[in-house]
């Protein structure tokens, strides 16, 4: 947008140059017929009278005009084809430029994971979504923990509680072993004096 606009005012430019170059020119040539008309001429009659040479001279005069003008317009020409092979160029390294950015803005715009190109809006959804994983998962981990946590302390508790009862029940049976091997014992004797005895 901006090389066109550039255009249109190089163009405008040198139409306004060649314009009131042609425009000056004309003026002095209208201003010199003028002198010449007035000054270098006679009437007879209805008619105006010129000398030859003056008439020469004059035309002279215009010719040298016209020739410097149109070197000037050739010139002018020659700069508007210039300025328009510049144009040209620069619009080239324009193209260029743009297809760079456009290539850099895709490479910025693109991120490598594990070999994959991708958008970064993707790959940040994907890097989120991962940790989002990660959190589900450690906080699934984690309320397990604490529950098999919870279960193997209760199951210690109670595997305590069990081993209290069977070593009190140990003891208790223990005692009443020793218990019963004693009225054993003093049923023995007491069977064995009453043999004696008969």
């Amino acid at each position: 947008m901006q090389l066109s606009t550039f255009r249109k005012n190089i163009l405008s430019l040198v139409l306004v140059l060649a314009v009131s170059g042609a425009s000056q020119a004309q003026q002095n040539i209208q201003e010199q017929f003028d002198q010449f008309y007035a000054t270098e001429t006679s009437t007879w009659q209805e008619y105006k009278l010129v000398k030859m040479p003056k008439l020469k001279n004059f035309w002279k005069i215009v010719a040298d005009t016209i020739k410097v003008k149109e070197g000037k317009i050739a010139s002018a020409r020659a700069e508007v084809k210039s300025l328009k092979g510049q144009l040209a160029a620069v619009n080239g390294q324009l193209e260029e430029t743009q297809a760079s950015l456009a290539a850099s803005e895709e490479l910025n715009d693109s991120i490598a994971f594990i070999g994959i190109e991708m958008s970064k809006s993707a790959y940040n959804t994907f890097v989120w979504l991962i940790i989002l994983v990660l959190v589900v998962g450690i906080a699934s981990l984690y309320l397990i923990y604490m529950r098999n946590n919870k279960i193997t302390r209760e199951a210690r508790k109670l595997l305590a509680k069990v081993e209290e009862e069977y070593t009190a029940h140990q003891e208790k049976a223990r005692e009443n072993q020793t218990k019963l091997k004693r009225e054993l014992q003093t049923a023995l004797n007491t069977l064995q004096e009453h043999r004696i005895k008969i």
